[in-house]
């Protein structure tokens, strides 16, 4: 420890914080792409949902207005 001068100490401990964060970036990079796709997936998926509902309740109005024309055909 004696041979080391203190400032030595500063790139050392720098290098060691580049490397810790440099492998965590590398372990969560791959998970974090997969989740970007995963969650606009998810939301396309989402759209396409909204639209067959509105399509289904447009469906449902339509055949309700038929209903009420039969029932009223005497």
């Amino acid at each position: 420890m004696d041979a080391i001068p203190w400032f030595a100490w500063i790139a050392i401990v720098g290098i060691a914080a580049w490397a810790v964060v440099a492998s965590v970036q590398a372990a969560t990079g791959p998970r974090r792409k997969e989740r970007e796709e995963l969650t606009e997936a998810l939301r396309s998926n989402t759209d396409a949902q909204t639209r067959t509902g509105e399509r289904l309740d447009a469906i449902e109005q339509r055949l309700t207005t038929i209903e009420s024309t039969l029932n009223d055909v005497p």
